[in-house]
C-alpha cells in the first residue's frame, strides 16, 4: 500500500503529458490493484472531488494523474456561457460535468445510465456542493424509447456502450438500462423549464451511438442551436451501422458545420445566420 500510494503521488505531480499513460502501463497489476484501496473521494487537479469505482481502468488513471482529456476540458469551457445549459451525454464519473459547472457557473444536465457510475456521480455532485447546478439523469439517449442492453467491458466502465446491431462490437457484462429520445424525455424538459435557460453546448461521448442520440434530439437542436462537441470515431460508429460521414451529413442537413477536430473529437457549430447571438 505504501508503494502504491507513493507511485500515485509521483504520477499525480509529474504527469508528463503524452508519456504518462506509457508510464502507467509499466506499473504491475498488483500496483494498479492497490490504487483501488486509496481513500475516496480523490481530488483532481481542477479542484473537483470525485468518487471513483474499484477495479476500473479510468478510475485508476484519475487517481494517478488528476487530469483527463485536458484538450476536451478546455474546449468545453470555451463554448458555453454562465447563462446557458451544458448537456453532458455520456457523463461517466462527472469530470466534465462538475468541472464546467464549477468553472463556468452554468447549469449542467448529465446523462449516465450505468448504475454504479451514476451512484458515484451523484455523490460527487453533493460533495462538491453543486446540487443546485448539476442534475444527473440515469438514461441512455438514443433514437427510441424503452429498454436496451448496456455492455460494459469488465475492467473499463468508461467505454460501456449500448448493444449495437453489428455483432461482436463490444463484449462484457450486460445491464438493462432505460433509453430515451431527448426530444421526448419529459423529466428533462420539465427541468429545462424550471431553470429557464437555453442549451448552449452539448457533449456526446457514447461509444458509437452518437448518431442515434442526435436523431433523438433534432427538435432541440433546431430550437436551441447549441454547439456540439462529440466523439467522431469510425471504429465505434461502425457498431451502430453509422460512420463519420453519416454524422457530418446529418448535422449538415440541420445547418451545422464542422468547425474543428482534435483527437477523436469534433466541434460542430450552427452555420452563419442560423444560430443565436453569442
Amino acid at each position: 500500500m505504501l508503494f502504491t500510494n507513493l507511485v500515485a503521488k509521483l504520477l499525480y505531480r509529474w504527469p508528463l503529458e503524452k508519456g504518462h499513460v506509457r508510464i502507467y502501463n509499466l506499473l504491475s497489476e498488483r500496483t494498479k490493484t492497490g490504487l483501488d484501496d486509496l481513500p475516496q473521494p480523490i481530488r483532481m487537479k481542477s479542484g473537483i472531488k470525485l468518487f471513483v469505482r474499484p477495479e476500473d481502468e479510468l478510475s485508476r488513471r484519475f487517481r494517478c494523474f488528476g487530469v483527463y482529456e485536458p484538450r476536451t476540458s478546455r474546449a468545453l469551457r470555451e463554448h458555453v456561457r454562465p447563462d446557458e445549459v451544458f448537456i453532458d451525454i455520456g457523463a461517466n464519473l462527472g469530470l466534465h460535468s462538475l468541472g464546467v459547472a464549477q468553472d463556468i457557473g452554468c447549469h449542467v444536465v448529465a446523462f449516465e445510465p450505468h448504475p454504479s457510475i451514476a451512484d458515484c456521480l451523484d455523490k460527487s455532485i453533493e460533495i462538491n456542493d453543486l446540487s443546485s447546478k448539476v442534475k444527473c439523469f440515469r438514461v441512455a439517449l438514443s433514437n427510441e424509447d424503452g429498454l436496451a442492453t448496456l455492455v460494459q467491458p469488465l475492467t473499463h466502465a468508461g467505454i460501456s456502450a449500448l448493444e449495437g446491431p453489428n455483432p461482436n462490437f463490444r463484449k462484457g457484462n450486460r445491464l438493462e438500462v432505460q433509453v430515451a429520445q431527448l426530444d421526448k424525455l419529459s423529466d428533462f424538459h420539465h427541468h429545462l423549464s424550471d431553470i429557464d435557460k437555453r442549451v448552449g453546448l452539448i457533449k456526446i461521448d457514447i461509444e458509437g451511438a452518437e448518431e442515434r442520440a442526435l436523431r433523438g434530439m433534432i427538435h432541440l437542436l433546431k430550437e436551441h442551436r447549441p454547439t456540439i462537441i462529440m466523439e467522431l470515431y469510425d471504429g465505434n460508429l461502425f457498431g451502430f451501422v453509422s460512420s463519420r460521414v453519416a454524422v457530418i451529413e446529418l448535422l449538415a442537413s440541420l445547418d451545422y458545420e464542422l468547425a474543428e477536430e482534435f483527437e477523436w473529437n469534433a466541434v460542430f457549430v450552427p452555420k452563419a445566420g442560423t444560430g443565436r447571438n453569442r
